[in-house]
């Protein structure tokens, strides 16, 4: 690649980045790295530890990709630990009781984690009835896979991976590996 091409890449990168740090109207609590854009949205609040990074340039979609944080509600929260690596089009949805991902955790490309089903179930309480929540844990040195989807109300344990393309819901214990749909343990580690 020639010293123009590098130039032009590296300006878009930037102003991409500044684009939507500027719409974003969550005060985040600590500092991140974001080699991909942040959008953080919400009414609630963030916190990250140290040296954690959002996004991998060499990695799918990357120059149409965001990471989106979104603590909905006052009492919603989204909290991640030290050194954890996310990866593009990463999304993260509190509407409640909050979503908390430990340090060292390796989250792959296109993962959705929510604490919450947004809408009641009942097709009569679809618009007006109360959705169901529950926390989102993940522990500490977790991986997780490309295109997983957690869901509320899930705790995944310490050390342990979760299978590309899985849909997790529920209590996962330490150590284990994850994958399906519906996830269910696989074998242990």
């Amino acid at each position: 690649m020639n010293l123009l091409a590098k130039v032009l890449r590296k300006m878009v990168l930037v102003a991409r980045r500044a684009f939507y740090r500027s719409l974003s109207d969550v005060k985040v609590n600590g500092s991140f790295c974001a080699i991909t854009p942040v959008l953080c949205e919400g009414r609630g609040y963030i916190k990250v530890g140290k040296q954690v990074y959002f996004g991998f340039e060499e990695d799918t979609d990357f120059w149409n990709s965001i990471v989106f944080l979104n603590p909905r509600h006052p009492e919603s929260f989204i909290k991640i630990g030290d050194e954890t690596r996310i990866c593009n089009h990463f999304t993260a949805i509190s509407e409640g009781p909050g979503i908390e991902i430990g340090s060292h955790v390796l989250i792959g490309t296109r993962v959705s984690i929510m604490d919450s089903d947004f809408h009641a179930i009942a097709p009569d309480q679809r618009i007006k009835g109360i959705p169901k929540m529950g926390k989102v844990t993940i522990a500490d040195n977790v991986w997780i896979g490309d295109q997983v989807t957690i869901l509320k109300g899930t705790s995944i344990g310490k050390n342990s991976i979760v299978a590309a393309g899985a849909v997790v819901l529920g209590e996962f214990p330490a150590n284990v590996i994850i994958g399906g749909v519906p996830a269910k343990v696989i074998r242990n580690i």
